[in-house]
């Protein structure tokens, strides 16, 4: 009798996204997955963001295209710091949507840690991210996905004007009027000042520990904040040919407290990378099936 030696393929730690829900993808341009992180997963998540707040955390020096908001702070490239993050960036739970989305091709690009406090204007005004480059693209439906946001809720916006994440459904098949260099759409904030919503926009309500996801085409603003500060996660994906939008080479001490996958979805291929790794990556399934020692 002949004994194989090929390995058994590694269980996997994550699930796919259904059908259904890759065609809302698709179609509407977000989704909003509920309760992903539990009670206790977001007390830990609100303690890394009140540590980062607290320490001032320097993240990332600021750029022409950074907007100055008096009424945000922002921590960019947050994970440099917060080491408490690595839970949420490897959590299977959020792994498994985007190995669906991303084609099993996952890059971190960004890792915001964001309050918003309390301001009667508008947060943000409605753009598309990603610079007027990217804007230009439109995607086959159906195709995998470029880049792919997802912010994780820490507080509650399940009522309006509590700085909810605004979105138009569909935009991201539909490029703006015009390209800017901050990819700005002004003719849906005039309607803003008027304190409406423009026609055919969606106010997210989610709860604490809600995720929604989005690709960088789709058009979305942030609504004032009259009730709480508003407490978030975003973090930025990409294919693992894309550059990052906080860092350049991420620092070999952060990636030596991260987990094989962890360090895979920041670029690391080890002390001798070949450049084609990022194309053609080796052993890809296996090193993304399993993470850290979060439990799904």
């Amino acid at each position: 009798m002949t004994t194989s030696t090929t390995p058994p393929p590694m269980t996997r730690d994550w699930v796919p996204l259904t059908d259904e829900e890759m065609t809302t993808y698709d179609q509407q341009g977000y989704l909003h997955l509920r309760a992903v992180f539990s009670p206790d997963e977001v007390a830990r998540g609100l303690r890394v963001i009140d540590e980062l707040a607290a320490a001032q955390a320097p993240g990332l020096d600021t750029h022409a295209s950074f907007l100055s908001f008096d009424h945000t702070v922002r921590v960019r490239n947050a994970v440099a710091y917060a080491p408490g993050l690595d839970y949420f960036l490897d959590h299977p739970r959020l792994i498994g949507p985007l190995m669906s989305l991303l084609n099993g091709n996952i890059h971190v690009l960004g890792t915001d840690a964001i309050v918003r406090s309390v301001r009667d204007d508008v947060l943000e005004p409605w753009h598309t991210d990603g610079g007027e480059y990217l804007q230009r693209f439109r995607l086959v439906p159906g195709t995998p996905n470029l880049q792919v946001k997802a912010q994780i809720f820490l507080t509650d916006v399940t009522q309006s004007n509590s700085g909810n994440f605004l979105l138009v459904p569909g935009s991201h098949h539909e490029p703006p009027s015009r390209q800017t260099y901050l990819c700005e759409i002004p003719e849906l904030d005039e309607p803003m000042r008027r304190g409406e919503l423009p026609p055919g926009a969606v106010e997210i309500m989610a709860s604490a520990g809600d995720v929604l996801l989005f690709p960088f085409s789709l058009w979305h603003a942030v609504a004032p904040n009259r009730v709480r500060p508003r407490k978030t996660f975003i973090f930025r994906y990409g294919q693992l040919w894309h550059r990052p939008h906080d860092y350049l080479v991420q620092d070999p001490q952060v990636l030596s407290r991260m987990s094989a996958r962890l360090r895979r979805m920041f670029g690391d291929f080890g002390d001798n990378p070949h450049p084609s790794d990022f194309y053609k990556p080796v052993s890809q399934q296996e090193t993304m099936a399993r993470g850290g020692s979060n439990a799904f």
